[in-house]
């Protein structure tokens, strides 16, 4: 046992060293711990939330997205994977769900698709912008004026504002979103979260790098507020001052303002804002979309900027290893800013300095890698948002020890797998290598084990166990004592002969006076063997279920007394003989007992050639007596095998293993009791009352331990 245990260990370490990201991530294991961090995040408004781990490695696969009933994670996704530890690609997928909860926290989808519905249809929502800068109220006629212009009730305005409004509504409620949970949450999320945004604004190209790939106007300022709002700071390696930065200062006052306030519509006021702040940019995209509506519909149209916008926006080149400017020149500070003492959390500063503390963790994980940009997609429909603000958090400090667990418990199930595996193959093995006499010549055998117990097995056994072992209970009490005993050893007194006098035992008139040491017994006392028929017959009158609460009790019995035990079932099938293992001598894995739920009745018998293999399985065990127990409710029935050739095959077999040292008894629980007691003769047992059957089985166990 000792032996096999280490074995398993074994397997347990090599799996945890060699599981791919992709196994230990997609494993239930995970995914249940996603998906308790999320339901105890939005318990009281998202019940049954569910979080599901997917593993897409396409470069156009979403990165997480929400459904309002489920979070959907891609494992897969080139920011977690840029990360350079294991620790690190979970912090990161658990900020994934952390971002997804926050929006079904804190976004308002209603009235998201509202703003942007109402831009595709020529209004601005919840009102149209105000300026004091005379260029940028001439912006807003002149957008408006374009709004107003339709060409066969085709408007290239209205779509190409509403395309570039998504962009940044999405980005301001990202921030805002973050910032609530980052405050709701300051443990496992907020720091999933931050180790994302600064992957996320380190794979940012710089401004240089744009302009050389030739991205529009748009999407360039597009990403430096990006990179502002998710870090504080720009990727401006070469110190650039020229005019997307101006443009990025104009924009900041709305931004600050926007990402703090709790009613959305002050995102949309941003958003409006700078739309026409960038209305310069804006203009060659709308004459492009002119162009393109004439040859081509609407939706067509639209669809072929939304992907040229997110390859731009949503793309672009890693930065070379080592680049610096990660606190470029020439970033403009916000008005909060100049606020030293009381700066809101997610402040430019308060961004910076987080960006500085999750860049040391990244760093005690190893060396920092570049990465491929990509970004969570804003999906669902929410009713309404509720925001607590009384509510202080609490920080998480487990998230390591929890993956370490999650780890070894996938690792655990994938080796337990394995070893069920090799077992069954071994068991097979050991089938094919007996020779069962030419009864059962030509006969195929095959082992049933199965590998992975299941919930269903668990819960039923769970629910009729209780009641069945009071009685093993009672009964493993009486035995303990002397077991212990035997196992420790120590000196045995008052015996009629030995080497050794016992001198206080010279007043002793029996002649007990001798004495003798008697070493520590690690060999086992008694080894159990239960053979179950499982023919088609056991299924009336619930003697299959008298059988399974058999085993159950026998199990459990044996195993609390340490006492080796196997249990198996046979039947008929297609090929041959059918054996079902489901306990085994050397298992070490502590689901045997489940596996008992499987017992049913199911087809023929062929009694000898099961006999035969279990009995040559226990023969093979180090124990001082064995004890091969049968339970059946009639004879052998096979094609071929049956009547007085099965009895005298059934009744050898007996005589030959008794020989080896083994006691074999069979239990007759049907109407066959006089043909059973005919073939097994001396080892035939009455059982009248079903419902005694497993105290029969425990106390026949509980006889021979005390011999």
């Amino acid at each position: 046992m000792n032996r096999n245990l280490k074995a398993l260990k074994r397997m347990i370490r090599d799996q945890e060293l060699t599981m791919p990201d992709e196994e230990l991530f997609l494993s239930s294991a995970f995914q249940r711990h996603q998906t308790s961090l999320a339901q105890a995040a939005t318990g009281r408004y998202r019940n049954g939330l569910q979080v599901i781990m997917e593993w897409k490695a396409e470069p156009e696969a979403a990165v997480a997205y929400t459904d309002n009933y489920r979070i959907h994670c891609n494992a897969a996704n080139p920011i977690t994977q840029s990360f350079p530890s294991r620790y690190l690609r979970s912090q990161s997928l658990t900020g994934l769900t952390g971002h997804e909860i926050g929006h079904l926290r804190y976004t308002d989808f209603v009235s998201l698709g509202l703003f942007l519905g109402s831009l595709q249809n020529g209004a601005f929502y919840p009102a149209a912008p105000s300026f004091s800068k005379v260029a940028y109220q001439a912006h807003l006629q002149e957008a408006q004026e374009a709004m107003e212009k339709k060409e066969e009730e085709k408007n290239a305005a209205c779509l190409v504002l509403a395309n570039c409004s998504r962009t940044l509504s999405n980005v301001l409620e990202d921030v805002y979103i973050e910032a609530r949970m980052c405050e709701a949450f300051p443990g496992v999320f907020r720091q999933g979260i931050l180790l994302n945004n600064l992957r996320f604004s380190e794979q940012m190209p710089s401004i240089e790098e744009q302009l050389e790939n030739k991205y529009n106007d748009f999407s360039i300022v597009a990403n430096l507020i990006i990179q502002y709002c998710k870090a504080g700071n720009i990727n401006n390696p070469s110190g650039y001052s020229g005019p997307y930065l101006d443009y990025l200062e104009e924009c900041i006052p709305y931004i600050e303002d926007s990402i703090y306030a709790d009613d959305i519509k002050e995102r949309f006021h941003a958003a409006n804002h700078i739309l026409m702040i960038l209305w310069d940019y804006i203009k060659p995209l709308i004459e492009k979309m002119e162009e393109k509506l004439k040859e081509s519909s609407e939706s067509e149209a639209a669809e072929s900027l939304a992907e040229m916008l997110g390859e731009e926006i949503k793309g672009g080149t890693p930065l070379p290893s080592g680049a610096g400017g990660r606190t470029p020149k020439n970033v403009p500070a916000g008005k909060k800013e100049k606020d030293k003492k009381s700066l809101p959390p997610g402040s430019p500063k308060s961004r910076q300095e987080e960006m500085e503390e999750i860049q040391e963790v990244v760093q005690e994980e190893g060396g920092r890698i570049d990465l491929v940009k990509t970004s969570t997609i804003l999906d669902g429909d929410n009713p309404g948002v509720t925001y607590n603000h009384q509510y202080a958090g609490s920080g998480y400090e487990k998230a390591a020890s929890d993956l370490f667990d999650i780890l070894n418990s996938v690792a655990s199930e994938k080796a337990e797998e394995q070893y069920q595996q090799e077992m069954t193959e071994k068991l097979q093995k050991a089938a094919n290598d007996i020779h069962y006499g030419d009864a059962h010549k030509g006969i195929h055998m095959t082992v049933n084990r199965i590998q992975k117990v299941d919930e269903a097995m668990i819960a039923g056994y769970e629910s009729v166990a209780p009641a069945l072992l009071k009685a093993s209970k009672r009964l493993q009490a009486s035995l303990l004592s002397l077991l212990q005993e035997e196992a420790k050893g120590g000196v045995q007194k008052n015996l009629i002969y030995g080497k050794r006098l016992d001198t206080h035992a010279l007043y002793h008139q029996d002649g007990t006076l001798f004495m003798r040491t008697r070493l520590p017994d690690e060999e086992p006392k008694l080894a159990v063997a239960l053979l179950v028929d499982e023919s088609g017959s056991m299924s009336w009158g619930s003697r299959i279920t008298h059988a399974k609460k058999t085993a159950i009790v026998l199990y459990d019995f044996c195993r609390s007394l340490g006492l080796p035990i196997t249990i198996y079932g046979h039947s008929t099938d297609d090929t041959g003989v059918a054996l079902y293992s489901y306990a085994e001598f050397d298992s070490v894995d502590n689901t045997d007992c489940y596996r008992l739920m499987d017992m049913s009745g199911r087809d023929g018998n062929r009694d000898g050639a099961a006999l035969r293999f279990v009995a040559e399985h226990l023969y093979r065990q180090t124990a001082k007596k064995k004890l091969l127990i049968i339970i059946s409710d009639g004879q052998p029935a096979d094609y071929g095998y049956y009547g007085t050739e099965a009895e005298a095959d059934l009744r050898g077999i007996k005589r030959e293993y008794e020989k080896k040292g083994i006691t074999l008894f069979a239990a007759a629980i049907g109407d066959d009791k006089e043909n059973i007691q005919r073939i097994y003769q001396n080892g035939f047992l009455d059982i009248t009352d079903l419902e005694d059957l497993p105290k029969h089985m425990t106390l026949l166990v509980k006889q021979y331990l005390k011999e």
